[in-house]
């Protein structure tokens, strides 16, 4: 009797001693500046910048804006500073643009941002944009009226290209977007021809109706939509960028995944991406 007692009391005393209370007051680290900028071919620049926000605190627009940033861009010949300016279609509704300096395949641009007493830097390079062969919708199984975007395109050889794909519906989307995945190298693909299939990327600041998390159609094309798609290529940096930010959006709240760092290209203390995107354009039209 004695002895599965001590069988039982001995975990326990174990237990209790590992027990240790948690401060999160902690979480968040020390203010940063955020920035999300892009340039691509045939457009300006476009730049976002914010501040970060611990995760122990509810995200407040008025706190995380920097309105007052000093945002400027060069090609080598030239530099422009950018103009603060009310967006609705972007994610965050106020946003540094261009207008003098337009976008370029084959050139490289420096991006300047000077927010909060701290001087942030980065240095993009647009690549050549590669075209996608064909596009079409396709439903998936069981469904007959539900499915996802392909296309087919060609990789060229032994150059080392990476892409993302971005795709919007007229009238439903208030922007391109990125579903999860859609960031891809050509490492297993160099040189080959080869069908992608994507799901619907999901606004997280819609209002609609389609973006609940209760709808059955989520992540889904219909067969009635116009599917808009921009794919664009990107350089390493970019790349590295978006597939460590997909990893930790999708292991987020997940106390059993591992720790992700981000990887920025932002210099000077800052977070974040300066993009090059080397973009096309494609239309899927509705089936009848």
């Amino acid at each position: 009797m004695k002895k599965w007692f001590l069988f039982v009391l001995i975990p326990l005393l174990l237990l209790h001693s590992c027990t240790e209370n948690i401060d999160l007051t902690i979480i968040g680290g020390g203010n940063k500046v955020v920035i999300e900028g892009s340039i691509e071919n045939g457009k300006p620049a476009e730049v976002i910048v914010t501040r970060n926000s611990p995760v122990s605190k509810p995200v407040k627009l008025n706190n995380i804006l920097i309105l007052d940033a000093q945002v400027s861009i060069s090609n080598g010949s030239s530099t422009e500073t950018l103009t603060l300016m009310i967006d609705s279609a972007s994610s965050i509704p106020l946003v540094y643009k261009g207008s003098t300096i337009i976008g370029v395949a084959g050139q490289s641009y420096t991006l300047t941002v000077v927010a909060d007493g701290q001087t942030n830097y980065a240095v993009t390079t647009i690549p050549q944009p590669i075209a996608l062969d064909s596009v079409w919708w396709k439903a998936d199984p069981p469904h007959d009226s539900l499915g996802y975007a392909w296309a087919r395109f060609t990789d060229p050889s032994g150059i080392g290209n990476a892409y993302r794909w971005f795709a919007k519906r007229p009238k439903k989307d208030r922007r391109y977007l990125a579903p999860l995945g859609a960031t891809f190298d050509d490492k297993f693909i160099d040189g080959k021809n080869i069908d992608i299939f994507n799901l619907r990327g999901i606004d997280p600041t819609s209002t609609s109706d389609e973006d609940k998390e209760t709808k059955e159609d989520r992540f889904y094309y219909k067969k009635t939509d116009t599917i808009y798609i921009k794919f664009c290529t990107i350089d390493y940096a970019t790349l590295r960028f978006y597939e460590t930010y997909e990893t930790a959006l999708q292991s987020n709240g997940n106390p059993f995944a591992s720790p992700t760092s981000i990887q920025s290209n932002i210099k000077g203390g800052g977070l974040g991406i300066w993009a090059g995107f080397g973009a096309t354009f494609d239309t899927i039209m509705p089936k009848p």
